[in-house]
């Protein structure tokens, strides 16, 4: 499910600051290549795994890698992992959830702050 209105959308950061700024948050970043990257965080419930995902994409035509290259943010997306291997972007929050989450995404948005220039 992609998390609309959460004010991360179109926020840039230098890939240093974002790092920093993510891992502090709990995440890791999972999935990524040298254009993009998927910062996870991992919810386990009773009966199932999700994430957590705030995906930004380079556009400051600098490498990932690269402390100064830019990045910018898209609308966080909820995710259900299914064994062996597989997401479903379509699940629902679960109501356990619905605060946990609504409460880490605030925190990322008040990590972020303002952004920076490409």
């Amino acid at each position: 499910m992609i998390i609309t209105d959460t004010q991360i959308e179109g926020i840039r950061k230098e890939f240093h600051e974002l790092e920093k700024a993510l891992l502090n948050l709990g995440f890791d970043r999972w999935t990524w290549d040298y254009t993009m990257a998927y910062y996870d965080l991992k919810y386990t419930t009773s009966d199932a795994e999700y994430y957590l995902r705030v995906p930004g994409y380079v556009v400051s035509g600098k490498q990932l890698e690269n402390p100064k290259a830019v990045l910018e943010m898209k609308s966080p997306i909820f995710t259900r992992h299914f064994h062996p291997h597989g997401l479903d972007n379509n699940v629902e929050i679960p109501a356990e959830l619905q605060d946990e989450v609504s409460k880490k995404i605030a925190e990322v948005v008040e990590a972020l702050g303002v952004s920076v220039e490409a």
